[in-house]
């Protein structure tokens, strides 16, 4: 019987920075190689050393493309990573444009730190030569002590639960879990028997508002808006909550011809990551599968306008309310939608909505908490506008 250890060089005791080393006997298995986000010290822990020499890792499974399980990929690539990064087919397309995104993000955060960039362009480019697509229940043999199958995570597109058979052992890596019935994608698989299961818990004090109920939440908020004549600047995190914003919004606008509150979908890299889903439609539910019989564009409504280039973005600023806007970075970390929140959030007719979980330290998570002013390019931004955001109830 092989020797096995299994050692955690991130997300163990905190949120971010996904890194687990499986050692069996000699060969060493990373099971993602996330980035740490939030405040500027958990930020950058991403300069510092790994814990282990990347040169030694024999190979790397990716659960999927969100950057605090892909984002130091390239770093450990940089640092001598010789093997393959196994994945699903979707997430060997995702991984490349979340990474470039973060390429762009990164630059910004350190221009006035002691920091150089974590990797070079060179370095993600040789990151994604090293992905090998691997499918769902798709058998794969790594060596003669190590396979693998990929399972559905029920949590974004190419999401994946791994379970490996490690000389008889059967050890499973959750990553990140799906809530039950998700407006894209399919619904976790369940597994009868495991020796070890290694799972992260972000939310695993509170309860996930049932995905009808956050629906409603978001259709709530754009009919308010009309209402009052005002502005809803919505934060989305570009793979698959933009996208399940899309679907929501395509469902109601096509159902309420008469509504015609324009939507500014403001961000570049979530309309690449769309035109990628429409790619991998085979990958989305039945009930899915039966809408694009009868929707060739489940993410295309009208009045929706996309604002690839900058210059359109700002036209945006030019159009009267009621409107619509969608932007990113999901956690107001970057991206176009801090413009937007030095814009709208002074003005108390306005409403801000956050989709998804605000990692301490970010501006989002800042928002939801009540803060009242935040810094905009060195000017005091005062916070008056409504905010709104999911819900996640905690257990008494």
């Amino acid at each position: 019987m092989p020797k096995i250890t299994l050692t955690s060089y991130g997300a163990a005791g905190e949120v971010t920075g996904s890194c687990h080393l499986l050692q069996v006997d000699g060969f060493r298995l990373l099971i993602d190689c996330g980035l740490y986000q939030g405040n500027d010290d958990n930020y950058f822990k991403n300069w510092t050393e790994f814990g282990f020499l990347a040169k030694n890792i024999d190979a790397v499974i990716l659960t999927h493309t969100h950057l605090d399980h892909c984002g130091r990929l390239p770093k450990l690539v940089k640092e001598g990573f010789g093997g393959k990064i196994y994945t699903t087919p979707p997430t060997t397309k995702l991984v490349d444009i979340v990474l470039s995104d973060n390429l762009k993000i990164m630059a910004e955060k350190i221009t006035h730190s002691k920091y150089q960039p974590l990797y070079t362009l060179t370095d993600l480019q040789n990151t994604v030569k090293k992905l090998l697509p691997v499918e769902y229940d798709q058998n794969f043999k790594i060596n003669e002590n190590i396979s693998f199958t990929l399972h559905q995570a029920g949590h974004i597109l190419g999401a994946a639960i791994i379970k490996l058979n490690v000389a008889g052992k059967t050890i499973i890596f959750t990553g990140d879990i799906g809530a039950e019935n998700m407006p894209l994608v399919k619904n976790i698989e369940y597994f009868d028997q495991a020796d070890y299961v290694v799972m992260e818990s972000t939310y695993g004090d509170r309860r996930h508002q049932h995905v009808k109920d956050r629906n409603a939440v978001l259709i709530q908020a754009i009919q308010r808006i009309t209402r009052e004549n005002s502005t809803l600047v919505m934060s989305e995190f570009a793979v698959e909550r933009a996208q399940d914003i899309l679907k929501v919004l395509n469902d109601y606008y096509e159902k309420h011809l008469d509504f015609r509150v324009p939507v500014y979908f403001d961000s570049p890299m979530a309309d690449v990551v769309t035109k990628i889903y429409k790619k991998y439609t085979s990958y989305f539910n039945d009930q899915v599968q039966d809408d694009l019989k009868y929707d060739r564009d489940i993410f295309s409504f009208p009045h929706l306008q996309i604002t690839s280039e900058s210059r359109f973005s700002k036209n945006i600023n030019t159009a009267m309310p009621p409107k619509i806007i969608l932007a990113g970075s999901g956690m107001a970390d970057g991206g176009r939608i801090i413009h937007h929140l030095a814009r709208y959030a002074p003005n108390q007719k306005n409403y801000v909505l956050f989709m998804g979980f605000q990692v301490p330290g970010t501006l989002g998570h800042k928002f939801i908490n009540g803060a009242f002013h935040f810094v905009y390019y060195g000017k005091k931004i005062q916070i008056h506008c409504n905010r709104w955001r999911e819900e996640h109830r905690r257990d008494p």
